[in-house]
């Protein structure tokens, strides 16, 4: 059944419908609300309300101005701002995420031992990096490299122009840039978390 017919029988009452609609993306809204807000309570609610949301609103649906999923990705990022501005979160790394058991499984990586560290030290920096990146351009770059988002669809869920995201996605990566020279030059500790853009 497609989401469409799930949306279709929801908006009857259907509540095996919604459950399934709300199945079928839990774990993806999951993984996005935690990259964005860090906590996994914070993020399982942002995605609760998200889904409340929808499901109030599904006869708003429209399939033609995108599917299902690029409509709770946008209300999603929503919430996960609100949530964000309401109080200052602190950061953690993705190990939190994997500890819990909340991501999706990857493929076992190829090659030695040595090589699956380096990788490891070298995505754990980047997203060291990535925390201390201010907030727009932070978001702007988890839709567009976690999420694989084009401009257009960051811009949606944004509520931006494609150019601003665009400019955020150009303006976060010389912030992760500058931030990982310093980094390697061990500096990074006497940098500032950037200022809010």
């Amino acid at each position: 059944m497609t989401d469409v017919e799930m949306i279709a029988r929801a908006m009857d009452g259907n509540e095996a419908a919604q459950r399934a609609l709300y199945e079928a993306h839990h774990a993806a809204a999951f993984r996005l609300a935690y990259l964005l807000l860090q906590e996994t309570c914070d993020a399982e609610e942002a995605v609760q309300d998200a889904f409340v949301y929808l499901f109030c609103n599904l006869h708003r649906y429209d399939p033609e101005r995108g599917t299902f999923w690029s409509w709770l990705r946008t209300v999603l990022v929503s919430r996960c701002r609100n949530r964000r501005r309401r109080r200052r979160l602190s950061f953690v790394s993705l190990e939190v995420l994997d500890d819990a058991g909340q991501t999706p499984a990857d493929q076992p990586p190829a090659g030695d031992p040595a090589s699956l560290l380096e990788r490891l030290g070298v995505r754990r920096v980047v997203w060291e990096a990535l925390q201390r990146v201010s907030p727009g351009a932070r978001d702007a770059l988890i839709l567009r490299y976690y999420e694989g988002l084009s401009y257009a669809e960051i811009a949606a869920a944004l509520g931006c122009s494609p150019d601003a995201a665009r400019a955020r996605v150009a303006h976060g990566k010389a912030q992760l840039r500058r931030l990982l020279v310093m980094s390697e030059e061990g500096a990074v500790g006497a940098v500032q978390p950037a200022e809010a853009g």
